[in-house]
């Protein structure tokens, strides 16, 4: 330096470098990024709840000459939540997002002296409406994996006449204990209003909700998922039966078919007395059956009682499942936080309602080809298509039970759906005036959202209401000052959640039972039933050995039992000089076919080839030199319901 002057000298003619060459521009800080027209499409896409990876793919299709990395997108998204938060939690955050988007929410902690929430219920305002429109009908179950506090993320879900789901509310709950669920029931109950009852409410057989249902909702008729009941008796008696699937199989698809489809209580009660002599052995399985589940709970799932029910169709919570699988697919993750997971089910919500006001003005001004008969004159934009459909079936199941129509019909359609049922639609088909909409229930009628909230019953509620509230005020007002200031505070923080100062509740940071690989997976794991079929198939069933000597016998005998086994009473049945002979023995399935399984399992090593056993057996008879008489006997006995 010279003179206060800088002199830069050039060692070599074209200089060097002190550090490597770029070669790849995405992996370099200096010279990657997002600019300016990148970060607007990241703001916009991460607005419409698009993944990291599609809005690299938008980046790289609008802008081909910049090289931002995965991070970028990251740590952008990042700074929008924190500029977003202005300052405020997780929780605080998404209580000031519900109140922005005029959500109905109730938040609790676990005491007065803690802000950490511990429940949080959410309803949509749209889905609010769209509830006091429909609310005959209501589904609820838990998920899990949706959030990195372990919160069960419950839903509860209902059913437009349209046949589409909607998400009611959903609720964060610590636990699942009947403290939790009533609380999250009298928050519904709520939102219905004292004058509304659910004419059906859909759960499975959680332990902690079955009581609250009746405590919060005792006039509604509570019926469970008849899916989880068929998952549960077939895993259970596989599991009762040495772990045989197959005889949980044919247990579930023989007598326990017959008995929750039972329409009667006198069809009902030969089905259980057909399962019991059948099973007479298995007082195991017997006493399962009962006590878990027609004892106590037999109204609220097999037929002969639930066809007295308004449910529409609705004897599963297949509705709320898919709710499930709905919002997970936009979750993407199970380690989102309270905000945002709020963020991520708004934006699902929104899709929904559009989907259904979709749905709904196709109903009142489209027209299929199907109902252009007169028998649907009257009905045709004024009833939903899926009303259509159903009345379409009935109509179908009319002329099938031809002239006994009125010995056959059993009008369950009329009750558990309000629509006409076959011996309806046989009168007004004879009258040749076709049908009526006093004929279908206002449910099916309602077309407009909103609609329902309009009758009588609602308006007289919200003025009782109303005039209530004004009677506290003018009560609080002539108080001392010290009663209006602590309840003034208790009405501001249920007004203003957001600042009432609540806390997020500690992440979940247990990892056990979960690979690191699917941390953030929001797949649910496996259900006791999934755990049963993957297992290797049983053969017989288990009549009080231990497991342990159950496996030794099996190690040496193959897929047969010890003759040391059989169950008490039988063995005196068999020939004493064969006894000696005699190394071990196979309990085939009792499903009619015990013979031809017995023979199948000797001869082809496999029960389930049965069929080929008698296919052969009435093929040799038919070539058999027999008398009349003979050969149409043993072909009524073999050949009947069989294709030879």
């Amino acid at each position: 330096m010279e003179e206060n002057n800088w002199v830069i000298e050039l060692l070599h003619d074209r200089g060097t470098h002190n550090h490597i060459l770029i070669v790849y521009p995405e992996g370099h800080r200096g010279v990657s990024g997002l600019s300016q027209g990148a970060k607007e499409v990241v703001r916009e896409m991460n607005d419409a709840q698009a993944k990291p990876k599609n809005i690299m793919v938008a980046i790289k299709n609008k802008f081909p000459d910049e090289h931002p990395n995965m991070r970028h997108i990251y740590n952008f998204k990042e700074k929008m939540r924190r500029e977003g938060s202005e300052g405020r939690n997780v929780a605080e955050q998404m209580l000031h997002l519900a109140r922005e988007h005029d959500y109905i929410n109730w938040v609790s902690c676990s005491d007065r002296t803690s802000k950490v929430i511990n429940r949080a219920f959410l309803a949509h305002p749209a889905m609010v409406e769209v509830l006091r429109t429909y609310p005959l009908v209501i589904g609820l179950d838990s998920t899990y994996k949706t959030n990195r506090y372990g919160f069960p993320f419950l839903e509860i879900v209902g059913v437009t006449p349209t046949n589409q789901n909607f998400l009611i509310a959903y609720a964060f709950m610590k636990d699942e204990t009947a403290a939790s669920y009533r609380w999250v029931l009298q928050k519904l109950k709520l939102l219905l209003g004292e004058g509304v009852i659910p004419s059906a409410i859909l759960t499975d057989k959680e332990g902690g909700l079955m009581r609250p249902v009746a405590e919060v909702f005792p006039n509604s008729r509570h019926l469970l998922c008849t899916w989880h009941i068929n998952n549960d008796v077939e895993a259970r008696v596989s599991f009762l039966c040495n772990k045989n699937k197959d005889v949980g199989r044919a247990f579930e698809n023989g007598v326990w078919k017959r008995i929750i489809e039972a329409s009667n209580v006198e069809e009902y009660d030969r089905a259980v007395a057909s399962m019991e002599d059948r099973y007479v052995r298995w007082q195991s399985v017997i006493d399962y059956v009962h006590n878990t589940w027609l004892t106590d709970h037999r109204q609220k799932f097999v037929l002969a009682w639930t066809n007295e029910v308004l449910h529409f169709g609705n004897i599963t919570t297949c509705r709320v499942e898919i709710q499930h699988s709905v919002v997970k697919s936009w979750l993407g993750s199970s380690q989102g936080s309270l905000d945002t997971v709020f963020r991520k089910v708004h934006a699902s919500i929104i899709n929904q309602v559009t989907e259904i006001k979709n749905g709904l003005e196709s109903s009142r001004r489209r027209h299929g080809a199907l109902f252009k008969s007169y028998l649907y004159q009257h009905l045709v934009g004024r009833v939903s298509h899926h009303a259509l459909e159903l009345i379409l079936e009935e109509h179908t199941r009319m002329r099938q039970l031809s002239t006994e129509v009125f010995e056959r019909c059993g009008c369950a359609k009329l009750s558990t759906h309000g629509l006409p049922c076959a011996c309806n639609i046989y009168m007004e088909v004879q009258g040749g005036v076709g049908l009526y909409l006093d004929l279908v229930h206002r449910f099916w009628r309602t077309l407009e959202i909103g609609d329902g909230a309009d009758i009588p019953e609602f308006v007289e509620e919200s003025a009782q209401v109303v005039e209530l509230f004004r009677s506290l005020v003018d009560d609080v007002l002539a108080r001392d000052i010290a009663v209006v200031r602590d309840i003034s505070r208790i009405v501001h923080d249920e007004l203003h959640p957001e600042n009432a100062g609540f806390e997020e509740p500690e992440p979940n940071l247990t990892r056990r039972g979960r690979s690191r690989k699917q941390r953030n997976s929001t797949t649910r794991n496996l259900s006791f039933v999934e755990h049963v079929r993957n297992m290797g198939p049983r053969r017989s069933c288990d009549q009080g050995s231990s497991s342990m000597s159950t496996q030794q016998t099996r190690s040496s005998l193959g897929s047969y039992m010890s003759i040391d086994l059989i169950p008490p009473g039988f063995k005196e049945w068999l020939p004493q000089f064969m006894l000696q002979y005699i190394r071990g023995y196979c309990d085939v399935i009792p499903d009619g076919n015990c013979g031809f399984r017995c023979a199948a399992e000797f001869f082809l090593g496999d029960q389930e080839r049965y069929g080929e056993i008698r296919s052969t057996l009435v093929g040799e008879i038919n070539h058999l030199d027999l008398t009349p008489d003979f050969s149409s006997g043993y072909q009524s006995l073999y050949s009947s319901g069989f294709d030879s």
